[in-house]
């Protein structure tokens, strides 16, 4: 009868490990959920009016002429004025509009930003090399 005690005992602390090893389980899934969800609220509620700004990796500080077009290009999406040579490009306009002839794609531009009080990007100024 001793061995069969022993056997029991054994068998009721094996079983109180698994059950308590569920529980933390289920315990770490559930709160992993929670703070996915903290997370993804969190990320939605980031102001997602901040765009990056075009700035050269290296070299001089100006862009190419391609650059220029594909900016004036995304204007909608950047949503600031755009500046080039003292052409405006307003950000209401539609891509079919936009007269880019004035554009030369073989000149560098210097980019300069203006932003108001609150940070936001107002209008991107490019002037090319040498003034214009």
């Amino acid at each position: 009868m001793n061995h069969s005690v022993r056997t029991m005992i054994d068998m009721s602390f094996a079983c109180l490990v698994f059950v308590a090893a569920a529980t933390a389980g289920l315990l770490l899934f559930q709160s992993g959920a929670a703070h996915l969800d903290t997370a993804y609220i969190a990320g939605k509620a980031q102001d997602r009016g901040i765009n990056p700004t075009l700035s050269p990796v290296a070299g001089d500080g100006t862009v190419s002429g391609a650059e220029v077009l594909q900016s004036v290009g995304q204007i909608g999406d950047i949503g600031a004025e755009i500046v080039v040579d003292g052409v405006r490009y307003s950000p209401s306009m539609e891509r079919e509009d936009i007269a880019a002839s004035a554009i030369r794609l073989s000149s560098r531009y210097v980019p300069s930003y203006e932003r108001g009080p609150d940070g936001r990007l107002q209008r991107v100024v490019f002037a090319s090399r040498g003034g214009a």
